[in-house]
């Protein structure tokens, strides 16, 4: 399996599977079945980008080989990761024709673009995370005394109102 960055899908889906498909039958490698899986947004940025479209290829290699096919895959620019496993069968669905998809569709996203739409999404009433909280109106102890009325006089002498206490 081979994530391909969408800008260059974006160019032509068929050039770019046959420019993949040749690094693959350059080393040796027999190309079984070649076709387009998914176009998906990513877990996260690779090169910058958020957006990848998986080629799903079974292909019949000399082990020997795989590290040379694996190196041109690390220098591919349009190749953004990959992952190749042993496969005792290949399913039937893989022989099945490609579905037509338009090159024009594919979305390509970045993490520039993705940041700059999350922060058109801040709504303008609550505050960003990180900024300064509103200030709380502070009052001074005259206000504060005369709003508790006597119960300050009464902490300030000593008397906690127990009259067992006086003898």
């Amino acid at each position: 399996m081979v994530l391909l960055d969408n800008r260059e899908v974006k160019k032509g889906w068929q050039a770019l599977k046959d420019s993949v498909c040749a690094m693959f039958t350059k080393h040796g490698a027999q190309i079984r079945s070649a076709r387009r899986w998914d176009e998906r947004r990513l877990a996260y940025a690779i090169n910058h980008q958020l957006r990848g479209t998986y080629l799903l290829l079974y292909f019949d290699s000399d082990t020997q080989q795989l590290s040379h096919i694996r190196r041109d895959l690390d220098y591919a620019e349009p190749v953004m990761r990959y992952l190749t496993m042993t496969c005792d069968v290949v399913p039937e669905a893989a022989f099945q024709p490609e579905e037509a998809f338009d090159e024009s569709q594919v979305r390509v996203e970045t993490s520039a673009d993705r940041r700059a739409e999350v922060a058109s999404e801040v709504p303008t009433g609550r505050p960003r995370r990180g900024a300064a909280a509103e200030p709380v109106e502070e009052t001074s102890d005259e206000e504060a005394g005369e709003d508790q009325g006597e119960s300050v006089g009464a902490d300030a002498s000593g008397d906690d109102g127990n009259d067992e206490d006086e003898e």
